[in-house]
C-alpha cells in the first residue's frame, strides 16, 4: 500500500466512520473503482489498528465530558456533578450525579445486540464481493435517513430513554455490519424514530460507537503483537492522526446536519452512489 493510498484511506475512514454514508460501503466501492485495499484483512495490521485508534480518540475527545461523567458515577457514585459540556453534543444534563451511571447501562444494553453479528460474519464478508448488494444497502441507508426526518415526536432525552429504546438502537447497529448500511446513519435514524430529541439522538449514537470501535481495535492488538511490523510505522502513525482529525470534524458536521434537518443531503448522496453501484454492476463496470 503506497503512502498516498494509505493517507487517502485514512481520510475516508475518518470521515465515513461518523458521516451517515457507510465506511465499509465506500471501502468496497473504492476497491472496485480504483483497486484500493477492500477490507482490513488486506491492509497492514499497524495501519488498521492506528486508524481505528485515531477515530476512537476523535469520539472520546468530543464526548469527553459524558465519558468522564460515566467514569465518575461508576467509581464514585455519590459524587456531585459539574458544569460544562460540548457544543451540539454534551450538555450539563449528564453531569448530574447518577446520570452517568444510567447512561452507562443504556450503552451496555445497546451494545449487546452487536454480538449477534459473529455467527453471520462469513456471510456478511461475502457481500463485499457483490457491488449491487452494497449499492442496495446504500439505498436502504438513504431511505432510513429520509424516514427519520419524518417519524418520531422528538421529546426524549436521557431521562426519557428506556432500555427498549437502547435495544432498538443496538439492533440498528447490528444491521450496520452489512457493507453499505451506515452505523452512524442507522443508529441516528433509529434514535429519531423512537422519539429522541435531535441532539440526544446523535450524541447517544456516537457514544455507542465508543465500545464498537474500541472492541474492533482491541481484537487486533494481539495479532499486532505477534506480527512483524511492515517498516512504515511513521506513515501509519500519521494516518492515525489524520483519521482522528477528520473524524472529529465529521462528528461536528453530522451534529450540525441533524440539528438543522439536513440529513436529506446525506440521503441524496447515498441514493446517487447506491444507484451508480447497482448500474455499474449490471453493466459490468465494477
Amino acid at each position: 500500500m503506497s503512502a498516498l493510498e494509505a493517507i487517502a484511506l485514512a481520510v475516508i475512514q475518518g470521515l465515513t466512520e461518523f458521516l451517515p454514508v457507510s465506511s465499509s460501503g465506500h471501502l468496497a466501492l473504492g476497491h472496485w473503482l480504483f483497486g484500493v485495499v477492500r477490507d482490513t484483512g488486506q491492509m497492514p495490521l499497524e495501519f488498521v489498528v492506528l486508524v481505528h485508534f485515531g477515530t476512537l480518540v476523535a469520539v472520546v475527545a468530543y464526548y469527553r465530558s459524558d465519558l468522564v461523567a460515566i467514569l465518575r458515577d461508576i467509581v464514585a457514585p455519590q459524587a456531585g456533578g459539574s458544569e460544562g459540556g460540548e457544543p451540539g453534543g454534551s450538555v450539563s444534563e449528564i453531569e448530574v450525579a447518577g446520570r452517568g451511571r444510567r447512561l452507562f447501562w443504556l450503552l451496555v444494553v445497546a451494545t449487546v445486540p452487536a454480538g449477534l453479528a459473529l455467527p453471520v460474519k462469513g456471510y456478511v464478508e461475502a457481500l463485499f464481493e457483490i457491488p449491487w448488494a452494497v449499492g442496495a444497502a446504500l439505498l436502504v441507508t438513504g431511505t432510513a435517513l429520509i424516514l427519520s426526518e419524518r417519524l418520531g415526536r422528538r421529546v426524549k432525552d436521557l431521562g426519557g430513554t428506556t432500555y427498549l429504546d437502547a435495544v432498538l438502537l443496538g439492533i440498528a447497529e447490528l444491521l450496520a455490519v452489512m457493507p453499505g448500511i451506515s452505523r452512524s446513519g442507522a443508529t441516528i435514524a433509529a434514535g429519531l424514530g423512537v422519539g429522541f430529541r435531535r441532539g440526544w439522538s446523535v450524541r447517544f449514537a456516537f457514544l455507542m460507537s465508543v465500545p464498537a470501535i474500541l472492541a474492533g481495535t482491541v481484537v487486533e492488538i494481539p495479532k499486532l503483537i505477534e506480527t512483524q511490523t511492515s517498516g512504515a510505522l511513521g506513515l501509519y502513525l500519521l494516518c492515525g492522526a489524520i483519521a482522528g482529525v477528520t473524524g472529529y470534524f465529521a462528528i461536528r458536521l453530522v451534529i450540525g446536519a441533524v440539528q438543522s434537518r439536513k440529513l436529506k443531503w446525506f440521503a441524496a448522496y447515498c441514493y446517487v452512489v447506491g444507484a451508480l453501484a447497482i448500474i455499474g454492476d449490471l453493466f459490468g463496470l465494477l
